[in-house]
């Protein structure tokens, strides 16, 4: 009998705790008259969507924690209308995309002109006219001859210069045809400097070419010339002090 008393209580309790759940569940997936009313009235003036998100799954939250089944029930929808201002102008959407810029790779880019330089023209270029120089010797061919102490007698002093008071030693003259070799060999008071410049001032009258040079032996020598017409000089310093000069002399007589 005990038995059966407690196996009555027991059904009963089950039958009790049944009809609750049944009961809770019944009521959670039924929402109440006056939030849905709420909930609809508010939908046109909610200016922040998030906000008016955010208070619906409270009531979901907290009814899933007492039924698995909870998680289920349908969120009704609010509709999200834009913000107006005080003066009834819409305000822009935060979300609203921003409008498309082109980038810089795809606006077109002019290339540079590649300017070409003009060519300079050249310049005509022409060569000096060169200058008539007549032959130091001209007419008749002198005659052969050396002398002691003394120019010869058809010594060529139009081509060699012989300086003012200098003292012959010796001096010759050899033909051969109209190629005249002339020689001379003197002594002077003026210095060795003074006798290549001397020299020089005598060729730059002729219209010749001067080169300075020194010798093997040390002693100074200038050349001079033109054309088939060549003079050398060579200047020595003497033991008693005098300055020694022998000058030779190359032309071809012209006609």
């Amino acid at each position: 009998m005990q038995n059966k008393k407690l196996l009555t209580v027991v059904l009963a309790v089950v039958v009790v705790l049944v009809g609750v759940s049944i009961a809770f569940n019944l009521s959670a997936r039924t929402p109440e008259a006056g939030s849905i009313a709420s909930t609809q009235g508010a939908g046109p003036t909610v200016s922040n969507p998030q906000a008016s998100v955010a208070t619906e799954p409270n009531t979901a939250t907290s009814s899933s924690t007492n039924s698995s089944s909870a998680s289920s029930t349908p969120l009704v929808p609010v509709p999200v209308r834009p913000s107006q201002g005080p003066d009834g102008t819409v305000a822009p959407s935060a979300s609203k995309a921003p409008a498309t810029v082109a980038s810089p790779s795809a606006l077109p880019v002019e290339k540079p002109k590649l300017e070409v330089p003009a060519a300079n023209k050249p310049k005509a270029t022409t060569l000096p006219k060169s200058v008539e120089r007549k032959p130091a010797l001209a007419g008749t061919v002198p005659q052969d001859g050396s002398a002691k102490g003394k120019l010869v007698a058809d010594f060529p002093t139009a081509a060699i210069s012989i300086p003012e008071g200098a003292h012959i030693v010796d001096s010759s003259v050899s033909t051969q045809n109209r190629n005249v070799q002339a020689s001379a060999n003197f002594r002077t008071n003026m210095s060795q400097s003074k006798v290549l410049a001397f020299y020089e001032s005598s060729a730059s009258k002729k219209g010749w070419l001067a080169t300075r040079g020194t010798n093997v032996d040390g002693a100074l020598a200038i050349t001079m010339g033109y054309g088939k017409d060549t003079v050398v000089a060579t200047v020595r310093t003497a033991g008693t002090g005098a300055t020694t000069v022998s000058v030779f002399g190359s032309f071809v007589v012209g006609k």
